[in-house]
């Protein structure tokens, strides 16, 4: 027989979980075959896990505002952010997240790890090497189904507006 508590008094009421909209981008170099990845901090929630950048969506602020402002906050780079490639929402144990994910291309500055201890290009294969926080691992498999090449040639745009970029600013 299973042990139920005789009355509310015996239940522990926990407090509710923090709620977070998150914009993250997937960067892509400018060759479109390699992702920048950061590590978190040592201290900290999921303190020393690989992660893609991104952060707290303000309010008011839309998603696309949101991964720019955080990709030059913590990075030190200026992005075009693309077409939208998941959103994902997921519970950990005291925080409710959801990540709103874009394709970004890398347009100017030299990464520098601000607001995280290291960061690596990596191709998507590669992600499978590295500790990334659970929700995440939705983003990789997003990644492994929807190649960034088809997506934008179906999206056009952008890619033709960075290889414009490119081609205007003497950049290969």
């Amino acid at each position: 027989m299973t042990n139920v508590p005789s009355n509310d008094q015996d239940y522990q009421e926990l407090p509710p979980k923090k709620y977070r909209r998150i914009g993250v981008g997937v960067l892509w170099d400018r060759d479109r075959k390699r992702i920048l990845i950061d590590r978190r901090l040592p201290e900290g929630e999921l303190a020393g896990y690989w992660e893609f950048p991104g952060g707290k969506i303000e309010p008011n602020e839309d998603v696309k505002t949101c991964i720019k402002r955080e990709l030059r906050e913590e990075l030190a780079i200026e992005v075009e952010v693309g077409d939208h490639l998941i959103t994902i929402d997921h519970e950990y144990e005291t925080l409710r997240v959801s990540l709103i994910v874009h394709h970004c291309i890398h347009i100017s500055g030299e990464p520098q790890a601000i607001a995280c201890s290291e960061m690596r290009w990596v191709t998507v294969n590669d992600l499978d090497q590295y500790q990334l926080p659970a929700a995440n691992y939705q983003i990789v498999q997003a990644l492994k189904e929807n190649p960034l090449k088809s997506t934008f040639k179906q999206a056009g745009e952008m890619g033709e507006k960075l290889d414009n970029y490119f081609v205007n600013n003497n950049e290969k």
